[in-house]
């Protein structure tokens, strides 16, 4: 399951830093330019969570999507406030996303697990 996770995550995140890095080549400042793809991102990481890593069969409820957003919410501020910090340090955008990312991987595989997903146990 942790494999399958990481396969959605690593696809999340090229869609979180290719969305950045597009929006900053529209000249949207990095910091601006990380809010929507974190929202982009998030979007499609729930769907392919539910349908690939965890295998969710019943029908999508109004709880799962709330527990499935606090978690996102909790983990994008993580994510981000370790991403104003690196480009704070001078790091180069991307390599902040990459880093940001990776950080907060573990503890979103458990809360994801323990919280979002917590009937499929």
């Amino acid at each position: 399951m942790f494999f399958r996770f990481i396969l959605v995550g690593g696809s999340g995140f090229v869609v979180d830093v290719t969305l950045t890095y597009v929006l900053m080549l529209l000249n949207v400042e990095p910091w601006l330019a990380r809010v929507p793809a974190i929202i982009v991102a998030m979007a499609y990481t729930w769907l392919a969570n539910r349908c690939f890593t965890y295998k969710i069969k019943k029908a999508r409820s109004i709880t799962e999507v709330v527990r499935y957003g606090l978690v996102a919410v909790a983990m994008a501020m993580i994510n981000y406030l370790i991403y104003i910090v690196l480009l704070g340090y001078g790091l180069w955008p991307v390599a902040a996303v990459m880093v940001s990312t990776i950080c907060q991987t573990i503890v979103s595989f458990h809360a994801y697990r323990r919280f979002a997903f917590r009937e499929i146990e």
